[in-house]
């Protein structure tokens, strides 16, 4: 893999990501008045910012980024967040911390808006699609040697197996294979122009000592 840019370790912007998730999670379990382990309905959610297909007007498209933030099971809200933490702060070493939640994000918002197009009989929320664009952004970024490439991998083979094997359809969802497919494009095209950064550097540098 290939690291052509370095930046300075800070805190993680991808852990303040994470935590706002729980915080959400906290806040509206409080709002309905349910434990806070307890599964929250999606017609519930609606009013939060979770979206139907079928309902889905361009007006409201600033659903399709509130929504990352809004889940349906517990469980499944602690693991998106596990992902991003690990995985975001992996890339957040090499890559600008607010260069890898605006992919990871707009990755996600692809993936809500393509679910939207695709499946609108249902409702829509969470994390996932988010995390498969940070998890295609660290397959071409971290190094295999690191952990969190690893858990990126992980994240992706436990989103295909839950598509194949779990979900209604068992097949692969557009909303997980686009926001992706983002995420590695966005990692080649981000390499491609670090790459040629350092070439025309080392140019210049290069005619100066001529």
């Amino acid at each position: 893999m290939v690291q052509p840019m370095t930046f300075n370790r800070a805190f993680p912007l991808s852990w303040i990501w994470a935590l706002s998730i729980v915080v959400v999670w906290t806040l509206v379990a409080a709002h309905l008045a349910q434990p806070l382990w307890a599964q929250q309905s999606s017609l519930d959610l609606v009013p939060y910012g979770a979206l139907k297909g079928e309902d889905f007007t361009w007006r409201g498209s600033w659903r399709l980024m509130v929504s990352q933030w809004l889940h349906v099971k517990f469980l499944h809200m602690l693991f998106n967040v596990l992902i991003i933490a690990v995985v975001g702060q992996a890339l957040e070493r090499i890559v600008a911390r607010w260069l890898v939640v605006f992919v990871a994000l707009a990755g996600g918002a692809v993936g809500q808006l393509l679910t939207v197009m695709t499946h609108p009989d249902a409702f829509i929320s969470g994390a996932s699609q988010a995390y498969a664009a940070l998890c295609g952004l660290a397959l071409v970024f971290v190094k295999p040697s690191q952990f969190g490439w690893w858990v990126a991998v992980i994240a992706v083979v436990v989103a295909a197996c839950l598509d194949l094997l779990v979900s209604s359809d068992h097949a692969l969802k557009v909303g997980h294979i686009a926001p992706f497919v983002v995420g590695v494009s966005a990692g080649l095209a981000l390499w491609s122009w670090g790459r040629a950064r350092t070439n025309g550097a080392l140019r210049n540098a290069n005619r100066l000592e001529d």
